[in-house]
Parts: C-alpha cells; sequence; structure tokens
C-alpha cells in the first residue's frame, strides 16, 4: 500500500456528475465509473496519507448509526479502492526527488521513481564521437536529464557519420572482450540512426552489421575494388540545426531509457531511422550471425554432415508447388531479412507494366556475387537480381524474396568446408566438373572465338579443366551412393575467385524451402525442367500440344483471354521426357506486327496443373519486357541481354517451327496425366531419387543454407542431366530423344540448335 499516494504526473482528472471520473492522459483515457472514486479524486493530493484519506472518507461511506461491521466494511473498500488504482498504475508514491518533468516521463513508462533515481546515481555511460561529429552537446543534454557521462561506464555511446568507420573494428572488439554493451548512433544528415545497442552475447555485434551493410552498398564496394581503397565513402552530412537538434534529443531520450528500464529492447539488436523529410520511421534488425568472424566461430568449426531426410507433410498444394507452409506463413517467419541497411534483400518492388490481375513480378534488390566485376554487372545489381513470379500477389512477392535468399546463400563466402587436392588424389570421390556443365571437346576447341563473339556471360565456355592441379573441393552428398563426393568449389558457389577459369557455378538446382526435402525437391524439379527444356530447343522437336481448358482453372482461361486482349496468342507444349514428371513449355507471339517478340516460360512438376502454372506465370514474368514500344510503334526492350533482344527481334513461328505444336500428335489433356506425388514431401524427395537411379543417374545434395538466414537453401545436382543453355557434350542431349522414338538416329553437334536458350 501507497504512503501517500498521488495521481500520476501524465494524467488529468476529471469528474462528471453524479459518479464517474475520468483519467486523460497523451497516450489513453480511463473512465472510473463508481461513487467511491468521485470521493478519492478531491482527497489524493500527494500529502495526505493512506491512512488520513480513509480516514476522511468514512464519513461518506456510513450510514448515519454505523455498526461496528459497517465501519469495518467502509474502511475495506476505500483501501481497495486505493489498491485497485495503484496496481491499475494510476496512483504512485507521492516523491519530489526527480523534477515533474523526469518523473511524469518515468510513469508514463510504469517505472518506479525511486528506482530510476536509483539506476541514475549508480549508472554512468561514456560519450565518444568518430568522424565529422561533435559530442559535447549531446553530452549537455544527458547530464540536463540526471545522467553521470564519465571516462568510463556501463554504456558506451558512439556518435559516427558513417556505421563502416573503420575505428568502429576496434571499439568492437574492446567492448566484446570487455562483455559490455555499446550503443551506436547517426545524428547528422536528414535520415537519423538510432542503435543498435549491441549486448554481447546476447545480440550480433557491429562485425555483424558491418557485413550486411557492406552488402548494400554496391556502388561504394565497386569504387573500393576498383581504385584499391578501403576507407568509407561518406557523403557530405549536413544538418539543419533543429534537424540536429531532435537527433540528439532521440538519442539521449533512449540512453535514459536504457538507464531507468535496465534495458532498452526498441533498440537492443535494432537500428531505428528517422527521414527528416519524409517523417518516415523504420525498423531494422540486426541479425546475430552464427559464422560471425569477431562473435561467432567464423563457420569454421562445423564439418560436413551427411543429409537426413524426414517426414515432411505437405499443408499447401494449391498454387505454385507443394510446401509445408503458405506463402504468407514463410514471409512472415524471415520477412526481418528484408531492410536496406541490416537485409540480405534491399527491397521488394513490384514490376508492372499493365494493370491486371492476372500477371504478378516482383523485384527483389540485393547482393550478388557476379562472374564479371564491371559496370553492367554494378547496374543488374542495383536494378535487382532476382525477379519472383506468382498467380497472386503475395506468391509473386514470396518467390522474389525466396530467390535473393538463395543468392544470397549461394555465393561463397569464405568459411564453407573445403579440401585441398587435385582430381586424381580424391580418385573415385572426385566429380569432373564437365559431367555437370556438359561441354563439347568442339566447344572447349573454339572457345576462344566463340567467347569473343558471345556477349552472354551464361553461353561462355571455359577453359579445360586440369585434373593434375590442386585446387579446393566442396563435399556434396550423394543420396545415391549414401556418401561424400567432392565437386570444385568454383563449380558450387557463385563468385568464388578461380584464377584459372575452368569451371563456374550456375543456379541450375539450386532451391529454397522451408525444410531440407521442400528444397531439395524444388532443386530437383528445375533439373528436370532444364534438361527437358534442352532436349526440346537443340534438337528443335515438335512437341504435342496441351488443351488448357482440359484442367478446368479458370486462371488458365483468364489468362488466354488477356494476351487476346493484348494482341497475343498463348499456348503450351508437353516437353515430359524419359524421366516422366510433367514438363511444359508456354509460349506466346504477338500478333499484331511483323516482330513477333516471341515469348517463352518454363515448369516441371509431378502435378501437371501447377507444373503448367509455372511456365505460364513465367511467361508474365518476362513478358514485361517485350510490352514497351518507342514513338515508330515498335518494341522497347526493357533487357541488357543483347540475346534476348536478338531472339525477340528475329525469332518467328514460321523460322522456329519447332516452336508450334505437332499437329500429327494427339493434343494432351489432363486425364492424361496422373496422380504421381503423396502428401508427404519426403515421399516425392525419394521417388526423385528413384527417377534419376532408374536412369543411371546419381543424384546428389549441396546444403547451401546459412546460419545466419535460417531458410534452407540446397544446390541438387544430377551429374549428365542437362542445362538450357547452350553445353552440347555427349549424352543426354543426343540419347533421349532416340530413346523416346522422337528422332531416329542421334543429330551431330553441327546440327543442332545454333541458337542458344538465351533464358
Amino acid at each position: 500500500m501507497l504512503n501517500q499516494p498521488r495521481f500520476k504526473g501524465c494524467f488529468r482528472v476529471e469528474k462528471v456528475e453524479p459518479q464517474t471520473v475520468f483519467l486523460l492522459s497523451e497516450r489513453t483515457s480511463i473512465c472510473l465509473n463508481d461513487p467511491i472514486y468521485l470521493l478519492l479524486i478531491s482527497l489524493i493530493d500527494g500529502h495526505r496519507t493512506a491512512e488520513s484519506i480513509v480516514s476522511e472518507m468514512l464519513p461518506f461511506l456510513l450510514p448515519k448509526q454505523p455498526s461496528f461491521e459497517d465501519i469495518i466494511q467502509a474502511g475495506t473498500k476505500a483501501y481497495y479502492a486505493l489498491g485497485k488504482m495503484k496496481l491499475d498504475s494510476y496512483l504512485v508514491e507521492s516523491n519530489e526527488d526527480l523534477s515533474p518533468e523526469v518523473t511524469s516521463f518515468c510513469e508514463t513508462l510504469n517505472i518506479d521513481i525511486v528506482d530510476a533515481k536509483a539506476r541514475l546515481e549508480t549508472t554512468k555511460v561514456v560519450v565518444k564521437s568518430i568522424g565529422s561529429v561533435q559530442a559535447e552537446q549531446l553530452i549537455t543534454i544527458l547530464e540536463s536529464l540526471g545522467i553521470q557521462v564519465s571516462t568510463t561506464g556501463d554504456l558506451e555511446i558512439i556518435l559516427t557519420d558513417d556505421y563502416l568507420q573503420q575505428d568502429l573494428h576496434l571499439i568492437n572488439q574492446q567492448r566484446l572482450e570487455a562483455n559490455q554493451p555499446w550503443m551506436l548512433t547517426k545524428p547528422v544528415g536528414t535520415v537519423i540512426w538510432l542503435g543498435p545497442i549491441f549486448s554481447p552475447g546476447k545480440t550480433g555485434c557491429w562485425q555483424c552489421l558491418a557485413q550486411r551493410l557492406e552488402n548494400n552498398r554496391p556502388v561504394e564496394r565497386f569504387i573500393h575494388r576498383q581504385n584499391q581503397i578501403s576507407t568509407p565513402l561518406t557523403p557530405p552530412l549536413k544538418s539543419l540545426l533543429p534537424t540536429l537538434q531532435i537527433a540528439l534529443g532521440m538519442i539521449a531520450t533512449e540512453i535514459f531509457k536504457w538507464i531507468i528500464q535496465g534495458k532498452n529492447p526498441k533498440l537492443e539488436g535494432r537500428i531505428v531511422t528517422y527521414d527528416s523529410i519524409s517523417l518516415a520511421i523504420s525498423n531494422h534488425t540486426l541479425i546475430k550471425r552464427p559464422q560471425c568472424v569477431s562473435c561467432g566461430d567464423g563457420g569454421k568449426n562445423s564439418k560436413p554432415q551427411p543429409i537426413v531426410l524426414q517426414s515432411c507433410p505437405k499443408t499447401f498444394t494449391v498454387e505454385g508447388g507443394h510446401r509445408c507452409k503458405t506463402p504468407q506463413q514463410t514471409l512472415r517467419e524471415y520477412q526481418h531479412h528484408i531492410s536496406p541497411i541490416t537485409g540480405v534483400v534491399r527491397e521488394l518492388e513490384k514490376f508492372s507494366s499493365h494493370k491486371n490481375n492476372l500477371t504478378h513480378t516482383y523485384v527483389a534488390k540485393h547482393h550478388f556475387s557476379a562472374i564479371k566485376d564491371d559496370l553492367t554487372s554494378l547496374h543488374q545489381n542495383l536494378n535487382g537480381r532476382s525477379a519472383g513470379k506468382g498467380q497472386t500477389d503475395e506468391q509473386a512477392k514470396v518467390s522474389s524474396f525466396c530467390e535473393a535468399i538463395e543468392r544470397y546463400s549461394i555465393s561463397f563466402q569464405g568459411n564453407e568446408n573445403r579440401l585441398q587436392a587435385s582430381y586424381y588424389q580424391l580418385g573415385d570421390k572426385a566429380i569432373d566438373p564437365n559431367q555437370c556443365m556438359n561441354f563439347s571437346p568442339l566447344q572447349y576447341n573454339d572457345r576462344r572465338e566463340w567467347n569473343s563473339r558471345c556477349s552472354s556471360l551464361f553461353q561462355q565456355v571455359p577453359e579445360p579443366f586440369n585434373k593434375e592441379r590442386e585446387i579446393e573441393w566442396t563435399p556434396v552428398w550423394s543420396l545415391t551412393a549414401q556418401d561424400f563426393k567432392y565437386l570444385p568449389t568454383a563449380y558450387c558457389y557463385h563468385g568464388y575467385p578461380n584464377p584459372w577459369g575452368d569451371c563456374w557455378s550456375d543456379t541450375n538446382g539450386c532451391a529454397t524451402g522451408n525444410t531440407l526435402e521442400e528444397a531439395i525437391l524444388q532443386g530437383f524439379l528445375e533439373l528436370v525442367e532444364r534438361d527437358c527444356v534442352a532436349l526440346w530447343w537443340y534438337n528443335c522437336l515438335k512437341k504435342p500440344a496441351v488443351e488448357l481448358d482440359s484442367f478446368e482453372k479458370p486462371y488458365f482461361q483468364q489468362l488466354k483471354n488477356y494476351y487476346h486482349s493484348i494482341h497475343r496468342d498463348l499456348w503450351v507444349l508437353d516437353l515430359t521426357s524419359d524421366l516422366k514428371i510433367p514438363t511444359f513449355a508456354a509460349i506466346t507471339r504477338r500478333t499484331d506486327r511483323e516482330v513477333e517478340d516471341i515469348v517463352l516460360g518454363f515448369g516441371s512438376h509431378f502435378d501437371p496443373m501447377i507444373a503448367i502454372g509455372r511456365a505460364l506465370v513465367e511467361v508474365n514474368q518476362i513478358l514485361p519486357a517485350v510490352l514497351s514500344v518507342n514513338q515508330q510503334g515498335n518494341s522497347h526492350y526493357l533487357s541488357y541481354d543483347s540475346l534476348a533482344i536478338e531472339w525477340w527481334k528475329t525469332a518467328t513461328l514460321d523460322n522456329k517451327p519447332y516452336l508450334g505444336p505437332d499437329k500429327n500428335l494427339p493434343v494432351k489433356v489432363a486425364n492424361d496425366y496422373s496422380h504421381r506425388w503423396e502428401n508427404d514431401l519426403l515421399e516425392d524427395v525419394m521417388t526423385c531419387q528413384k527417377i534419376a537411379e532408374d536412369n543411371n543417374l546419381e543424384m546428389l545434395v549441396l546444403d547451401q543454407t546459412r546460419a545466419d538466414i535460417g531458410l534452407n537453401v540446397v544446390k541438387v545436382i544430377v551429374p549428365g542431366m542437362r542445362h538450357w543453355w547452350k553445353r552440347l557434350g555427349s549424352g543426354r542431349l543426343y540419347e533421349v530423344p532416340v530413346k523416346m522414338g522422337w528422332l531416329s538416329k542421334p543429330l551431330t553437334e553441327t546440327q543442332l540448335n545454333s541458337f542458344p536458350m538465351w533464358m
């Protein structure tokens, strides 16, 4: 029970007869509807004791001739009302040790004034500045709040103009070694940064933050590499005096809160930015990176682990794929990775050049290790490296996000498991990378001439692989052999520094998933899709048409109607191969001009409806690139890929007849496809493995999941299966068309389609 109760300083007390009391504050309004409160408010003044308040109330609560029991009940009622108001945080103990302003602030936070005063008396802070920022004004504000500023203390506050100032590395190491918290702030410029408060062992450290900040500054990193410098390229940061005062006031307030609360959860492991131009306030989560070189294990304490698969029931099988979580659940769980400051994904931007509710595309802007370090790659990095598509807005958004996470995870970071050896030293554990890349001897022989005239990096031919050279190899788990095999690290991870240029990575078979099983299934289906496309494309095979109406999917018909409204034909071909997993090509061409701007999309899945849907939404994703027109009515292509532009300008249904359906074959309908999928993702993965092994193929998996992300990422590898890029080595590309009866004999390499698959 309070001794000398008073209302919190944040409340204005008003009464409305006959029995209502209102407590009005900046943040809330409270109604107390009982006659006893009318009596109390006139007596609670911060000077009377609780005992005297109850004594003065009793005459108003008792009958004219009260019994002893009446007195006891009235006193109990009065004390109960006082206790209830204290319990509800309306009353506090009268205390004049702190200023009315500080007292009111503490009371708003429900902090006991005595506790707040004690913490202010026993807590010291240190204030330092790095860069072009002065600390004196902040120190003055802190002292006005009763905060003790010293040369040593419980919390160190750093004012800076750039969170990548090199001196911050040393401060970070010192705070980690001392196991003491510190706070970083940027009070200058038009965007104020508050926090994070780094708490060793609890939150990420400055090195965790710096890794994300560097990745989110692609222009600065490009200049650093080109000019061989390392100092931060801080732009001029001038502040209006009122803006600077706001910034310093906000910083001081957060420090004050940390002291009187003993913590500040709003800034612990979080940056809050305030844009003084737009008035926008944003929160940015600092991720504690287990592989951090400063506060983690550097990622080097882990050994390669076998892939152990578990049961994973499906809960989402409607559109886009079979998953164990809905797209909304996935985004909700991992959306803290979206931030231009602390995120892996800088932003998700909806891309739409046409107004309809059928074609949904998002572009994710994020860091990605490119093969070449030039202005073209920089421009791609700035404008978004991952696109996502879907039949709904949410699907497209999640698709884009997951692709960006995939790209981050497959980029070389330096802490991956690796083994130094030559191909011959590893014996039968080593896999020749060309078993996966599938270039032909003729391509290797002609590589210099081809590379000099081929503008697409995707279509370049590497140097021949040297089996005697000692290089770094990455362990990949063979589901078939139940053992580790080894592939060159340069093949497994993007951005790996490979001075010999004899192999490089690609994203074929890379996929994300809520679980390992989900990711492996998606990765294998991508391999199947690319393999089927390569067989069809390079052999120029005529394929059967698919009757979309037979699937009774309204979206399919709505999409056909939309394409017709913009003067386009839309059709689907069945590309299913010897692997017997439904695979389709969706194709659209312009019908109102000589230039047909043919766009393609592909999809594979056990469920043919999902596979067709994937192919159609991929067409939707690419379509905006050919929809813009210039003043002359010609297409204005939104692409920097010269190979794609050449295709759009020159390809027609007449000169590329394999794009059209084979009218000599029956049209495929929904009933032609059997139900081959199960209700558990594990069983589907096992089916994939059996399909590969039944065709004398080995199925391998590289787990590329990053400890600081959580979302599973894998690269599924099946040596011998084909990418759809121009890689013309022996094997399935020549054998399967004959095996399936599509051709009477294999084509020669020179007879294959000369135009590379440009996607």
